[in-house]
């Protein structure tokens, strides 16, 4: 037994009622935990500690000694008397005092004594460089953003604590307790090192959005009990710091957090999964030959529908993982539907051939319906690592997800490839609560958007911010559209740029398909032919009333053709469906759009891909209509014989177009 010091008298983390074993664990051990993550995080995923390092403007070594350093402080506001007084029974039984006092979260009284107490202690001790005339004051800047990062760990910055008094939250001996601890974690951690070195706070300010998600994500793993069980017996912090290091280990093996490894190459036919030698589309072998740069670099891929946009995108993303570029992927896709199609598409092994074959990557569906995919259900692998009882849960194939990661669609962007709706990425820029952990999520990650044409005047803006913080982290995107508009195209250019702090060409091409590439090093766009199967020509007939309309409808299912007609607001297709299941009881008639109840609409989904898929056939497709809204018009690798829209921009025009005899067919389908 060692003799306690004053910190082995403060909880950090409390056993519930019920429970057996230590009634708590003790703060100390528990600011250890979530730094020993960090410890073991940095020391294997090699591609984040990089990025960090290359963040911040340090050394990777030296980044992570600090950023441990500091993350082993994130919880110092639980010092606070009125933190530990939330559990009284615990106060009385540590400390023997009581308290009736109340205050602000713990993440602001954190930040609040590292303000007036902490830091001028680590100034006087020459952990941080002294105040003064010769300080440079930039340097202690850059500490305080660091700092507050860290101290932000619940998912939004800590408040300001200009108004706050020291003396309400923290009594004489919790300072005491608090400074014995950081001079003992000093001392442990800091050995001989030199002070904080002199730092680019506009740097630091903008790696802390980084910082804080990997002070996030740390917090999360390092406060289950599973893999850190309580303690609330003294023990040396290093004693308790090597046990938790071990501990840390098993708990991210555990989670499958760190990065596979990329095949060496991939081949068209084992994307798809076939044995038949496959032609590649033009836009297809250019993806795979194109020339790479070293650094960040944005793709962007306009061909016509059903050209193969979908797997050339993929062929590129897989050399920037075998290059070392990039170690995972997400894909965005504008809806539900087209995400969950997607994540069928590729869930049953394609997504598993850009990395090595001994490798086990998890593949997350991210949307806000995920758990109602049954598929998706059946690819989690349990971890032992449970979810914290606080986080959205969702209960316990070909597709492996490890379920600490599905549990929460905040950690989504953290599995090593994820398809989902493109929302849950510019999250990520949003001020919403963790959403610096969605930021961590996507280092390294190549961000892939596809019918990037459909994003409004808002979502536009949004995907502009996103992609300039991404080149700024070191990532790659690729985005795919069929009718991406020059302006468009230039401003998403120009935003990849400024993330890059460089200054984006001109996009000047005009021609159509277009390959474009930007990077720091050149700007290259390249103009595509179309493989002849795509090439067509749509005649468009004005249909004046909905009385023609439906005549044309009938003559189409006379022929036993599909149809199908796309309304523009869910009333009107409710409308014509109902009106038709009146006049025409005999009708197959389907009714499609994104207002169902969630279980609905997915079982209805899955009908529409098997009547009008690519691997429906003659009588599952002969005779039909389907009423639909906009849902259908992108990413669904659906067709029909006919096509009736309602008047529509252009470019929605074409996407509807694309739906249009999209699969090769004799002729009767």
């Amino acid at each position: 037994m060692i003799k306690p010091a004053p910190y082995h008298r403060y909880w950090g983390k409390a056993a519930g009622e019920n429970e057996t074993g230590s009634t708590c664990h003790l703060l100390p051990y528990h600011c250890l935990d979530v730094g020993a993550v960090g410890e073991r995080l940095l020391q294997v995923h090699l591609p984040l500690l990089q990025q960090l390092a290359s963040l911040t403007g340090m050394e990777p070594n030296e980044f992570r000694r600090w950023a441990v350093y500091l993350l082993v402080l994130h919880d110092l506001g639980k010092f606070a008397v009125t933190f530990q007084g939330l559990r009284p029974d615990l106060l009385q039984h540590l400390q023997q005092r009581k308290t009736d006092k109340t205050s602000e979260r713990h993440d602001t009284l954190g930040y609040l004594l590292w303000q007036k107490k902490v830091k001028p202690h680590l100034q006087g001790s020459g952990v941080l460089p002294p105040s003064g005339r010769r300080c440079d004051p930039a340097a202690i800047q850059a500490a305080d953003t660091w700092m507050a990062a860290m101290t932000g760990h619940h998912g939004t910055p800590p408040k300001p604590v200009d108004r706050i008094l020291l003396s309400d939250p923290f009594e004489p001996t919790d300072q005491e307790a608090a400074l014995d601890f950081v001079t003992d974690v000093t001392n442990l951690l800091l050995p001989e090192l030199p002070p904080l070195p002199a730092l680019d706070p506009e740097a630091i300010r903008q790696a802390s959005w980084w910082l804080a998600g990997f002070a996030v994500l740390c917090d999360w793993v390092g406060s289950n009990a599973t893999c850190f069980p309580y303690l609330d017996r003294p023990q040396t912090l290093g004693e308790y710091w090597d046990h938790a290091q071990e501990q840390a280990e098993a708990a991210l093996a555990d989670i499958e957090l760190l990065p596979k490894i990329a095949a060496d190459s991939l081949q068209l036919e084992r994307l798809v999964g076939t044995t038949e030698s496959l032609t590649a589309t033009p836009l297809q072998a250019l993806a795979s030959q194109v020339g790479l740069a070293t650094g960040p670099q944005l793709f962007i891929l306009e061909d016509v529908t059903g050209a193969g946009k979908t797997e050339a995108a993929l062929l590129l993303a897989q050399r920037l993982m075998a290059e070392g570029l990039a170690h995972g992927l997400y894909l965005g896709l504008p809806t539900m539907a087209t995400a969950n199609a997607m994540y069928k598409r590729l869930g049953k092994q394609g997504y598993r051939q850009l990395y090595r074959a001994d490798q086990q990557p998890s593949l997350v569906l991210a949307h806000g319906a995920a758990h109602l995919s049954d598929e998706f259900r059946d690819s989690l692998v349990a971890s032992t690592l449970p979810s914290d009882g606080g986080y959205e849960g969702l209960p316990a194939a070909a597709a492996h997800c490890n379920q600490w990661l599905a549990d929460n669609r905040k950690k989504a962007l953290l599995a090593d490839m994820g398809i989902g709706t493109v929302d849950q990425a510019l999250l990520a820029i949003l001020p919403s609560r963790h959403q610096s952990l969605r930021l961590l999520g996507l280092i390294g990650k190549v961000l892939l958007v596809d019918e990037v044409h459909a994003c409004d005047a808002y979502m536009h803006r949004l995907l502009c911010r996103l992609l300039s913080a991404h080149a700024a982290a070191g990532g790659s995107a690729i985005l795919l559209s069929a009718t991406l508009p020059r302006k468009q195209r230039q401003t998403l250019a120009e935003a990849f740029a400024k993330g890059l702090e460089t200054k984006a060409q001109t996009l000047d091409a005009r021609d159509y398909p277009l390959f474009t590439q930007i990077s720091s090093q050149v700007t290259v766009e390249i103009p595509v032919t179309t493989r002849e199967s795509v090439r067509r020509e749509v005649r468009v007939d004005c249909l004046e009333s909905e009385d023609v309309v439906e005549a044309e409808i009938e003559k189409a299912i006379q022929n036993d053709q599909c149809v199908c007609w796309i309304r523009n607001s869910v009333a009107d297709a409710r409308e014509a469906y109902a009106r038709l299941r009146e006049r025409q009881p005999q009708w197959r008639i389907d009714l499609f759009h994104a207002r169902f109840a969630l279980a609905d609409r997915l079982d209805i989904e899955q009908r529409v891909l098997d009547a009008f898929g690519k691997q429906s056939r003659y009588q599952d497709r002969k005779g039909r209509l389907l009423i639909a809204t906009q849902v259908v018009e992108q990413s669904l690798d659906i067709d029909f014989d006919r096509m009736i829209s309602d008047l529509a921009p252009i470019d929605l025009i074409v996407q509807r177009a694309g739906r249009l005899q999209r699969h090769r067919r004799d002729a009767n389908g």
